[in-house]
C-alpha cells in the first residue's frame, strides 16, 4: 500500500492520514488529536485500541502489554502498529478528548543545548535545556520529552519539571529534567556519564496524557523519585491558573542523600500557601522534623487519611504506581479521580 491510509478514531469522530510506514499514534499526534498514551514503546498499553474496520501490521509489542489473545480479538497498540489498509478505524480503550476541547500541542524533533548537566543527588541528575531561539515549543503540563541517545533504537521520554507558561511555551525558553541512573539502564548511564554544558542533543515531543483529573477536589500528589516531575508540572500549573483548594505532594525516596528539588518545592510553598510538600525515607528509619520515615503506601495505611473527592496524581516505577494506587483507592480516592504516569519500560534496546 503505498497511499496514506484514512484513520478514524470513533470515540471522538476526528479523522487524519497515516502513512503505511508510521505508526498510528504518531501520525494522530502530528494531526493534533489527543490520543491516550504514555511510553510509546509497546510496553504500557496506554495508547490500546480496538481494530473496528481495516487492518494493522502489529510491529513489535510486549506480551504484558497487549496479549496474542487481544491481538486476534482485533486490539492494536498504535505507538507500534501501522496501516495495512486504505481505511483504518479505531476504537481507544482509554478515554481522549477532541482536539476543540484541549489546546493543540504537536509533538516535533529539534536540537537542544545543554545549559545544565550535573548531578543533584548520588543517583539524580538535573538536566536544563534551551529550546532554539526563534522556536514556537508549546506542551503541556504532565508531559515528556524524548532523548535521542547514542546506540538506542528508540528515544528515552524523560517528564518536564516545569509549568508551560501563560502561553503554552517553557518559561524563559527553558525545560529542566531529573534523569535517575539506573544500574543496567544505557539512556540514563549515557545521559550521566557524557552529558555535558554547551552540548547539542536531539529531542522529540512533547509526548504524555498524564493530566489533572476533572473535579475541583483538593490535589494529592505522590511520586516515587522522579515520579516527582510530573507530578510537580501539574500541580504547579494548577496553582498558577488559580486553584486555591488544598494541594499535598508526598514525595517518596531513599535517604536524605536522595533528597532533590527541595528549594523549588519550598518556594512554591512560599508562594501558594495552600500548597504543602513532605519527603519520605524509605531506608531511614529514624529521621528528624520535616523528614518523614516509610513507604508512602505505610504511611498511608497509617493515616488513612480521607481521599474522597480528592484528585490523586501519582507517578513513578510501575510497582510504585500500582502499589500506590490500590492504597489511595483504600482512603477512599475514586479510581476515576485518580491520574497515573508509570515509568514503563521500553523493549530490552531502550534501556533506562
Amino acid at each position: 500500500m503505498a497511499d496514506s491510509a484514512a484513520v478514524t478514531i470513533l470515540n471522538t469522530g476526528e479523522s487524519y492520514l497515516c502513512p503505511p510506514d508510521v505508526a498510528l499514534l504518531d501520525a494522530g499526534l502530528a494531526a493534533g488529536l489527543h490520543i491516550p498514551h504514555s511510553c510509546r514503546g509497546g510496553a504500557c498499553g496506554t495508547c490500546k485500541a480496538r481494530v473496528v474496520e481495516g487492518t494493522v501490521d502489529h510491529g513489535w509489542v510486549m506480551s504484558f502489554a497487549i496479549t496474542d489473545e487481544e491481538k486476534a480479538e482485533g486490539y492494536c497498540l498504535t505507538c507500534q502498529s501501522k496501516p495495512t489498509s486504505a481505511r483504518v478505524a479505531l476504537r481507544m480503550v482509554n478515554d481522549m478528548v477532541p482536539r476543540a476541547a484541549a489546546p493543540t500541542v504537536v509533538p516535533s524533533e529539534f536540537e537542544a543545548t545543554v545549559l545544565a548537566a550535573h548531578r543533584v543527588t548520588p543517583t539524580v541528575m538535573r538536566v536544563v535545556l534551551a529550546v532554539p531561539a526563534g522556536m514556537r515549543f508549546a506542551f503541556n503540563a504532565g508531559q515528556n520529552l524524548e532523548f535521542v541517545v547514542p546506540g538506542l533504537v528508540q528515544p528515552r521520554p524523560y517528564s518536564i519539571v516545569e509549568a508551560p507558561g501563560a502561553d503554552g511555551t517553557p518559561p524563559v525558553g527553558q525545560l529542566s529534567f531529573y534523569v535517575t541512573r539506573h544500574d543496567r539502564g544505557h539512556a540514563s548511564g549515557w545521559l550521566h556519564d557524557n552529558l555535558r554544558t554547551g552540548d547539542a542533543i536531539q529531542v522529540r515531543g512533547p509526548y504524555g496524557e498524564f493530566h489533572l483529573p476533572a473535579g475541583d477536589g483538593p490535589l494529592f500528589g505522590l511520586a516515587g523519585g522522579t515520579g516527582l516531575s510530573p507530578v510537580l508540572s501539574l500541580m504547579a500549573d494548577a496553582l498558577a491558573a488559580g486553584f486555591a483548594g488544598p494541594a499535598r505532594l508526598m514525595v517518596s525516596v531513599r535517604d536524605r542523600r536522595e533528597i532533590f528539588a527541595f528549594d523549588a518545592l519550598s518556594a512554591l510553598a512560599r508562594a501558594y500557601p495552600n500548597f504543602g510538600a513532605r519527603f519520605t525515607l524509605t531506608r531511614e528509619a529514624s529521621v528528624p522534623a520535616p523528614w518523614l520515615s516509610g513507604r508512602i503506601t505505610d504511611l498511608l495505611a497509617r493515616d488513612r487519611p480521607d481521599l474522597s473527592g480528592a484528585r490523586v496524581l501519582i507517578a513513578g516505577a510501575p510497582a510504585f504506581v500500582d502499589a500506590v494506587r490500590s492504597a489511595a483507592i483504600t482512603c477512599a480516592a475514586a479510581p476515576a479521580s485518580i491520574a497515573v504516569d508509570s515509568f514503563v519500560s521500553r523493549n530490552p534496546d531502550a534501556g533506562r
